[in-house]
């Protein structure tokens, strides 16, 4: 009886063992039916991602396709942009020369028009002469060149130092310059 109760013991022990192996490895049998119905799905998923991946890599031939558009459009752009530019650049230049030529003939208008109000004075009769005789208007001329000088070379001076003001300034003493070589009458 001892030894029968050993033997249940050991038995029961060999049972639990089994079982809690058993648990641990939590293996299921399965059947033929349920491997094939396994397989089957298994299969269908692999035709899902191959056709996932077919569309995967049409789409990204597709935005390559797309960006080497985009960047080749890019590029006549900037292309277009830098010509434009090149010509804004050139239009500009001209702007300036234009207006500055422009500026030069509305003081030769202004100069013109200060003499024909002169002339005509002295045609009518009632231009005043400032000098009588032409010794006073050698010393007068004199005198004022004297000053033109001077203011020449202020204007040179403030050119120095504010260059913001070179081209009006320039244009100035260019007059003045051109005063200054005018011969003086005998």
């Amino acid at each position: 009886m001892i030894r029968d109760m050993e033997l249940a013991v050991a038995r029961r022990e060999t049972i639990v063992v089994q079982a809690e192996g058993q648990s641990k490895i939590d293996k299921k049998v399965i059947t033929k039916t349920e491997f094939h119905y396994q397989q089957r799905e298994l299969q269908k998923k692999v035709r899902e991602m191959h056709k996932a991946t077919d569309d995967c890599t049409n789409t990204i031939s597709e935005l390559e396709e797309t960006q080497k558009f985009l960047s080749s459009s890019l590029q006549e752009k900037q292309q277009l942009l830098s010509e434009m530019q090149a010509t804004t650049d050139v239009l500009e230049e001209e702007i300036n020369q234009l207006t500055a030529l422009k500026r030069q003939n509305l003081l030769e208008i202004v100069t013109l028009q200060t003499r024909g109000k002169h002339l005509q004075a002295a045609i009518e009769g009632k231009y005043v002469f400032l000098h009588r005789n032409s010794r006073s208007q050698l010393m007068e001329r004199k005198r004022l060149s004297v000053r033109l000088s001077q203011l020449n070379k202020v204007l040179s001076s403030v050119q120095e130092d504010y260059p913001q003001y070179q081209e009006v300034l320039q244009s100035i003493q260019q007059k003045i310059a051109t005063k200054l070589e005018t011969p003086e009458p005998s």
